[in-house]
């Protein structure tokens, strides 16, 4: 027990040393920016006639004039309000210019005010660590520009004329009744001018960098100028609040718009929470707020100081409890995420009243118009951005006898085509529909349809495709290679294939013995011609019989050929230098040895590639010691190509057990001549003499498991192909 009770008076010290503390939560400088009235904004800068005239930016027109999205303040000053219907508010502003939304794909196109936004993040970026909240607000970390000006300032002192359009949260301070009487009687710039003196006067001198009220003067110059840049770069006018924290930030923000900012340091905090009802702070908007109001039965953020940490914590568990403790004292930790584009990218249509959609025929039309302009949307950002979309997000509201009911159903964003989200979309959300699949009906009706497209990652490049990249690059190159005429010129010749690690290591092998590589012989280069000529014979006589297997396993394996010659060393050694071993045609390459010398005889009609291209050498040198023989068909093939040779076999052997006839019953005896005809295949034409080695005769076939009729002929891809 007393062990307990030590551990609780140490842990309260520390909170009480903690909120003593200075540095506490007020180690940095976080602003807020928000762009005044930014879509009339926006318009009066396409339409200079609008600027110093009440205006409203409205959407559609179909009803009373369309909706208000956007009130200047010179129409707020009519009582104009956002969401109000425009011919209504011409009713109490005759004056009032309406600017309209332009339309794109039957929904609101909202493109004129993203771009415009761009540009104003773009100007802020020069000054701070910014993370883009939305359309038209950002958060700015000044933290590490505040220090570094505070260092260029030595011992200079911060000028009132530095913050001209800066309001300080909480000053003037009155210390008496006529002090108060005397400050009410003042205006709004007025009181901002003396309420900014008295709180320059009481910060310590600038040396002092570990000053929190210091630094956040510093912050509040750095904003000043952000603004004024803003303003000149781009015609736009915007309000700011500077703080600690973002929730603080946000806070003060919009206390003296338009064109204004606002400082609130840590010791106003407690002032202005006294008043300030929990549903206005940041999070604290929707459940966990009206949750706290309920349980603790309080109205204020500031009234939640009366409780403790642990009180907090078991209601609203350890994590929240301890958020709100810091919370209601003006303390948060949230980083600014440097973050310039949006987390993700979607537009949405309401369909109110008589325009629910209530057929599958109108869903479907609707998510088509909805995914063109994602499309579009995707792809522009993918282009200016470099990124793309892994997820879709599909939302939809329901209309229902009291409130609509709404859902969301997400997938795989597999490709940016609207064809494709839209597809996509309907399949993901027509199990809302309670009318079922077989009725055209839809039920209940959509008051709305959302698409977005979200967690982006960096496009994918040529050098990081990943292995389906490789398989194409495979099929380029081999188109490429195959393609490749004489009249293209040697300007044509495809780049090879970059080799992999084994063959690189046979490869620099090779290199090492270039250099006492020396010609053939006179010799050893006709007995080179003439067996080539006897192999492209061979070649010739058996084009015809094979072809029924190049559909099939043969195609599988691709060649992999070049130009091949052969070269003797010093030492007696040889070198075959060119072409690699087509695995998938081994009865066509044989290795002749004589007076120590290696030659690949290699058929010209398979090869692809005119006899006197040129190609990197390189890639076309590989000594004997880079072959392996075979053991199934004697033929030796490069070392690198040994396991699709393998292979080869294996599906070739595979292959033959499915194209023979199944024999009847009757003539079981018969098993092995047929077999032996199969195995013989299309090469039985070709003499041992001319083609040296034919197929060797596989295992024995495995039982089919279902009899079928005698001559039935299956080849493999049909195998596959029904399976």
């Amino acid at each position: 027990m007393l062990d307990v009770q030590r551990h609780r008076v140490v842990y309260v010290t520390f909170l009480v040393r903690k909120e003593q503390s200075m540095e506490y939560g007020t180690e940095r400088v976080v602003a807020l920016v928000d762009m005044d009235c930014f879509y009339v904004q926006v318009e009066q800068r396409i339409n200079p006639e609008l600027k110093n005239k009440p205006c409203v930016v409205a959407q559609y027109k179909t009803w009373k004039g369309g909706g208000i999205i956007a009130v200047s303040y010179e129409a707020r000053a009519h009582g104009v309000t956002k969401n109000m219907w425009a011919d209504d508010a011409k009713k109490l502003c005759p004056d009032l210019q309406v600017a309209r939304v332009r339309e794109s794909h039957g929904k609101a196109d909202l493109t004129p005010y993203r771009e415009a936004s761009v540009e104003v993040i773009e100007v802020m970026s020069r000054f701070a660590v910014i993370e883009r909240a939305s359309i038209d607000e950002a958060y700015m970390d000044l933290t590490a520009s505040v220090k570094q000006r505070l260092r260029n300032m030595e011992d200079q002192q911060i000028e009132p004329h530095l913050l001209t359009a800066t309001f300080i949260q909480g000053y003037p301070q009155a210390t008496t009744s006529q002090e108060e009487t005397e400050h009410a009687a003042l205006d709004k710039d007025a009181l901002r001018s003396q309420g900014l003196g008295q709180w320059l006067a009481s910060l310590p001198p600038t040396t002092q960098t570990d000053s929190a009220e210091l630094q956040l003067a510093v912050g509040a110059i750095i904003v000043e100028e952000m603004r004024a840049a803003v303003e000149q770069c781009t015609g736009f006018q915007c309000s700011a609040g500077i703080s600690h924290n973002k929730v603080l930030s946000k806070l003060v923000c919009g206390l003296n718009k338009p064109n204004r900012q606002t400082v609130l340091p840590l010791s106003s905090v407690t002032q202005l929470f006294s008043s300030l009802p929990i549903s206005k702070i940041r999070n604290l908007g929707g459940k966990l707020g009206a949750s706290i109001t309920e349980t603790l039965e309080v109205e204020n953020i500031g009234e939640l100081t009366k409780f403790t940490q642990g009180h907090l914590a078991q209601h609203f568990g350890l994590k929240h409890g301890q958020w709100l403790y810091d919370l209601c004292r003006g303390v948060d930790f949230e980083p600014v995420k440097p973050r310039h584009l949006p987390k993700s990218i979607g537009c949405s249509k309401n369909f109110q009243g008589k325009t629910s959609l209530a057929t599958k025929e109108q869903v479907q039309h609707w998510l088509q118009q909805l995914a063109l302009e994602l499309e579009e949307r995707l792809i522009k950002d993918r282009e200016m951005n470099g990124r793309v979309a892994k997820l879709l997000t599909v939302g939809v509201k329901q209309a229902g006898e009291t409130t609509p009911s709404s859902f969301s159903r997400c997938c795989a964003l597999a490709r940016y085509e609207a064809n494709k989200i839209s597809t996509d979309s309907f399949a993901i959300i027509k199990s809302l529909n309670s009318a079922g699949n077989h009725q055209q009906a839809w039920s209940p009706p959509l008051t709305l349809l959302h698409l977005s497209a979200s967690k982006f990652s960096d496009a994918p490049t040529a050098s990081s495709g990943g292995i389906g990249t490789f398989f194409s690059s495979e099929v380029i190159s081999s188109q490429k290679l195959s393609s490749f005429s004489p009249s293209a010129g040697l300007a044509r010749q495809p780049t090879p294939k970059r080799p992999g690690m084994i063959e690189s290591f046979f490869q620099n092998a090779s290199k090492k013995r270039k250099e006492d590589h020396v010609e053939l012989s006179e010799e050893g280069e006709n007995e080179l011609k003439d067996s080539g000529e006897e192999e492209k014979s061979c070649s010739e006589s058996n084009a015809s019989t094979s072809s029924s297997l190049q559909g099939g396993i043969s195609s599988f394996f691709q060649k992999k050929q070049v130009p091949t010659s052969a070269t003797t060393t010093a030492d007696g050694s040889s070198v075959v230098t060119g072409q690699a071993v087509d695995s998938s045609q081994s009865h066509e390459h044989v290795i002749t040895q004589s007076d120590k010398k290696t030659y690949v005889h290699t058929s010209d009609s398979l090869c692809g590639v005119p006899e006197h291209s040129s190609l990197p050498e390189a890639a076309l040198s590989f000594s004997t010691e880079d072959y392996l023989t075979c053991d199934r068909c004697g033929q030796a093939v490069l070392a690198w190509e040994m396991p699709e040779h393998t292979d080869y076999h294996f599906a070739q052997d595979l292959q033959n057990s499915f194209s023979s006839p199944l024999p009847s019953p009757s003539s079981s005896n018969q098993i092995p001549a047929n077999r032996s005809k199969t195995h013989a295949g299309p090469r039985s034409k070709t003499s041992p003499a001319s083609c040296s080695r034919t197929l060797s005769s596989g295992p024995l076939r495995p039982q089919a498991k279902k009899p079928k009729t005698v001559g039935t002929v299956v080849t493999l891809d049909s195998f596959f192909k029904k399976s």
